[in-house]
């Protein structure tokens, strides 16, 4: 059942109060009144009754409506406030219009009383809306533009990383592979001959493997070729041969291939988690698994790690000190999904990611559209 509309009334005659709540309830109003005709009671009674408008005289004793009017803009700004009067002239109302009063009333014209509550209410309604649209439309530009610049951020990271592995591992390998080019071209034992070359041919075979990983983190072939999850479980598979814990996959055997922006985000948040438990997370086990019903496809990850905080890993996020959570709440949302997140201190990791399989506008791969 809704709430009474709560009506504060100011005004210093009972019978006039009487007659006002008479008429918005005649008029179809379900109302509390209360009224009150000091500045004290006044003060006291919008901080504790929290009207939903208030409808006052112009004429008080020891103060004035307009006096009450600025006392309400202070304490409740968006609250309605409509004066009720006999005494009140055009050019008084008109300046109390300019001053923030929603409307103005005659007592000797109750039946208009309704109509003006009823427009206060609605202008209000729409301005607490708009006021709520623009704070929502300002905090999605704000992170749109913390999403950049943690995306940016992140393609530095990766550029160094991807630097520092070819510097420190391909670029070293191939160093070492022109010594012994050097070193086999001076050789004049048949004996040195051969074991330059076979000590060449292990540096290429090292670093062709470490090309091949560094090209498997970037983007592995599985994804394009085969789908979501046969790149998964290759990447569980080759993580498995390196970690120290126990890796676990499973997938239903009805997924097939998916959009490609499902298949990517769900491969990066699975990657991102897994190596996160890895790093962090001191875990035993870490368990992934993909399920897929008509019409949802969920990613699951568990670990029974050492778990951490979200509320303060989210607050991080916001402050663009960390974009670990909000990268993959970011990556599930551009592909039309979203991420749950749960974990205590103690208690392990639960990372699920939904994605639904029939988003409006969503074109099927191969569908040419």
């Amino acid at each position: 059942m809704p709430d009474r509309l709560r009506v504060l009334l100011v005004e210093d005659v009972g019978a006039d109060a009487e007659l006002i709540a008479h008429a918005l309830k005649r008029d179809g109003f379900d109302a509390v009144f209360e009224r009150v005709y000091t500045e004290a009671d006044l003060t006291a009674r919008v901080a504790s009754f929290v009207p939903q408008v208030v409808l006052s005289d112009f004429s008080l004793p020891g103060y004035s409506g307009m006096a009450a009017l600025e006392l309400v803009q202070s304490l409740s700004p968006h609250t309605p406030f409509i004066f009720v009067s006999g005494t009140i002239g055009e050019e008084r109302a008109i300046e109390s219009l300019k001053c923030g009063a929603s409307d103005y009333v005659l007592k000797t014209n109750l039946a208009r009383l309704g109509s003006a509550v009823r427009r206060a209410l609605e202008r209000t309604a729409e301005r607490t809306a708009r006021a709520r649209a623009e704070a929502e439309l300002a905090e999605a530009h704000q992170r749109q533009r913390m999403l950049s610049r943690r995306l940016i951020r992140a393609q530095e990271r990766e550029r160094a990383e991807l630097a520092r592995e070819l510097h420190d591992e391909v670029g070293q390998a191939f160093t070492a592979l022109k010594i012994q080019l050097e070193m086999l071209r001076r050789a004049k034992d048949p004996d040195e001959t051969s074991v330059r070359i076979d000590e060449c041919a292990d540096i290429v075979a090292s670093a062709l493997s470490q090309v091949r990983n560094l090209s498997l983190g970037l983007r592995p072939p599985q994804l394009d070729e085969f789908g979501l999850v046969s790149a998964l479980r290759s990447h569980v598979e080759r993580m498995a041969r390196t970690a120290t814990i126990e890796i676990a996959f499973e997938a239903d055997p009805q997924i097939g291939r998916l959009h490609p922006d499902i298949e990517i985000a769900c491969f990066r948040i699975a990657q991102e988690s897994l190596t996160n438990a890895l790093r962090h997370a001191e875990a035993r086990r870490v368990r992934i698994v993909l399920r897929i019903n008509a019409d949802t496809l969920a990613l699951i990850v568990q670990d029974d790690g050492r778990g951490f905080d979200v509320h303060a890993a989210n607050e991080k996020a916001l402050n663009g000190t960390s974009m670990g959570v909000a990268g993959l709440q970011e990556r599930a949302l551009l592909a039309g999904g979203f991420v749950k997140i749960e974990s205590e201190v103690g208690s392990g990791t639960e990372v699920v990611a939904r994605f639904p399989l029939k988003a409006p506008g969503r074109t099927a791969p191969g569908s040419g559209g």
